[in-house]
């Protein structure tokens, strides 16, 4: 049973669904767009009430059609209300009751959980009457504008009502590291997701473009929580057609930045190609801890050693040259939670303060057994060095100018404290100060 309780937003797409999530959370989390169907998987975020903690799900909007991808959505709708001890079911109060949006709303009733129907888009508080076909239902509903935060307030009063005699248990929110799981379409994101949750919170379809936001999920692994966030695949800018997928693909390089640690997806049965380079690139940029993960290994033919595929990669990814390779099968699971045991280990190694009177040493026999030079051809000689962050690890030499290592002594230096550091996964970065 859960610690606290879930609380699921449902409703027929453009009511306003991602919206009220949002406005519950007091940030943006979901997209939100004018076009039906932008959210396509279940979103779930702890947000504190006046009650206490709940699990606020947004969920994707029902279709009434049999497409492949539409019967997934209503499949996990579905299963999102059965799991909930609370269901908010939002209706688009400026036009008349859909029929297909009435068959919803009472097949879920007969799930015979509690259920608050919400009329969203009520701009006008004052006098507002829902359009006549609603009275069809019977229902009591709450009038909001999650727009313009209208009526809001009085939803979460209710919320608070509803669940008072919900067993919500202790929960305290602990720190979880972020880790963002990104690549081109179609490498197997969410099937890696899917095999580590062992379950189907996240739709797993052949069409790229699939996962169009950025879901959050919430695992535990020896006692250590992370949060993994499936992005939606990147691909250049040229190919995308749909505004909504371009929006998404935005979405996704920002939630890089908001990550603790990034695995980069490839698939390791094919050559890496431009996407995966752009994706790099991008990675690189981020400035987070990596891994990069080959997926798909059970597509190798017996015998090929996945090593010959991750060296030429190795050469590919220039600027991610301390991000290790893990070979990885979203369909047979093989060591997927061995990425996991690598963000542990991550996150241990920059949790642990570095002696900088060892750290200088270190540097020093570095340089004493081979001559770096700065970009004017000098001989690279710090007077002293100090870490100046951990996340991102920055080193600052302190030296006679300001001028730089040349590009290759640059990279040397990085390779060797990082392999002398086993700081396998974590990026180190430069800066030169002048001192006197």
């Amino acid at each position: 049973m859960n610690a606290i309780p879930v609380v699921t937003i449902i409703g027929v797409p453009n009511t306003g669904k991602s919206t009220l999530f949002n406005r519950i959370l007091g940030k943006r989390k979901a997209l939100v767009h004018n076009l039906p169907g932008m959210t396509r998987d279940i979103f779930r975020q702890k947000v504190r009430l006046h009650g206490g903690w709940v699990d606020l799900q947004d969920s994707g909007g029902f279709f009434p059609d049999k497409e492949i991808i539409s019967a997934e959505i209503n499949k996990k709708i579905f299963q999102a209300a059965e799991n909930s001890d609370l269901i908010i079911f939002l209706f688009d109060g400026k036009r008349e009751l859909l029929g297909y949006e009435k068959d919803l709303y009472l097949e879920i009733r007969k799930l015979h959980k509690k259920i608050i129907p919400v009329l969203n888009k009520a701009d006008r508080m004052d006098g507002y009457l829902p359009p006549l076909s609603y009275y069809e239902l019977k229902a009591d509903f709450i009038p909001i504008s999650a727009e313009h935060n209208l009526g809001v307030e009085n939803l979460l009063e209710e919320i608070d009502r509803s669940l008072e005699k919900t067993p919500k248990g202790a929960f305290a929110v602990e720190s979880a590291t972020r880790i963002s799981i990104i690549g081109k379409p179609n490498v197997g994101k969410s099937s890696l997701i899917n095999k580590i949750v062992n379950d189907d919170l996240v739709i797993v379809s052949p069409l790229p473009g699939t996962t169009r936001d950025s879901v959050d999920l919430e695992v535990r692994r020896n006692r250590q929580a992370f949060i993994l966030v499936d992005n939606a695949g990147i691909r250049k800018m040229q190919k995308i057609k749909e505004n909504t997928e371009s929006a998404a693909v935005i979405r996704a390089e920002n939630e890089l930045r908001q990550s603790d640690i990034i695995i980069f997806v490839i698939d390791i049965s094919k050559r890496v190609d431009q996407n995966d380079l752009l994706i790099a690139q991008k990675v690189a940029k981020a400035a987070k801890p990596v891994i990069i993960a080959g997926n798909k290994a059970d597509l190798l033919a017996p015998g090929t050693a996945s090593n010959k595929f991750f060296a030429q990669a190795r050469n590919r990814f220039h600027d991610l040259y301390f991000a290790p390779f893990v070979p990885v099968s979203a369909l047979s699971g093989k060591n997927v939670f061995q990425m996991l045991d690598l963000a542990e280990s991550i996150n241990a190694k920059l949790e642990k303060k570095i002696q900088l009177s060892h750290f200088n040493e270190l540097v020093k026999r570095v340089l004493r057994e081979k001559k770096l030079t700065t970009a004017d051809h000098r001989i690279f000689s710090p007077k002293y060095i100090s870490v100046e962050s951990q996340r991102p690890f920055f080193v600052k030499f302190h030296c006679k100018t300001n001028l730089k290592l040349n590009a290759s002594d640059e990279m040397f230096l990085k390779k060797r404290l990082n392999q002398e550091l086993q700081f396998e996964g974590i990026p180190i970065y430069f800066k030169i100060s002048a001192s006197r």
